[in-house]
């Protein structure tokens, strides 16, 4: 049918190809139909280019009036695949991701999971006791909490400004 289409088109005149809204629309729905008929046809990859990627786990911060929490998103790793060390102010995160042994020799359409070694390097602000953090990990989320330091309460001065006579 979309050859048929096609050779009708091709016999309309320049002008009303041009300004039939119509037609634009039928032009927009045969290539979004093209697009996803060939989206089977994909020519399959070598699996050593999905894998040992550098990946990068997404982070939220919390800063509450006692500590900074992160939260990270680590699906498909577990505790033991997480390495947290704190080094001149910096908060590191490293692992890896090893690839699924599953479906080793499949022949992948669509590969989007994401496997490889990664590390997340936050700087630390001055105000955090790097002696009390904890580290929890559970399903593909860890949540690290770095205690404030406590500041006792700052007293101010006020400063009495002398005149100088000559």
């Amino acid at each position: 049918m979309s050859e048929r289409l096609s050779h009708l088109r091709s016999r309309l005149p320049t002008s009303f190809k041009q300004h039939n809204p119509l037609l634009n629309i039928q032009n927009t729905l045969d290539e979004v139909l093209h697009n996803f008929y060939n989206t089977f046809d994909l020519p399959t990859f070598p699996l050593e280019e999905f894998e040992n990627l550098t990946i990068s786990p997404s982070i939220d911060i919390v800063n509450t009036d006692k500590f900074f929490k992160l939260e990270a998103e680590m699906p498909g790793l577990s505790e033991k695949d997480i390495d947290i060390s704190i080094t001149d102010g910096t908060l590191t995160i490293s692992g890896e991701k090893k690839t699924s042994k599953q479906d080793k020799h499949g022949n992948y359409v669509t590969r989007e999971i994401h496997y490889g070694a990664y590390q997340r390097n936050i700087l630390l602000p001055q105000n955090v006791d790097t002696t009390k953090v904890k580290a929890t990990f559970k399903k593909g989320m860890l949540w690290v909490e770095i205690p404030k330091k406590t500041i006792g309460t700052k007293v101010g001065k006020h400063i009495k400004i002398e005149r100088i006579t000559e």
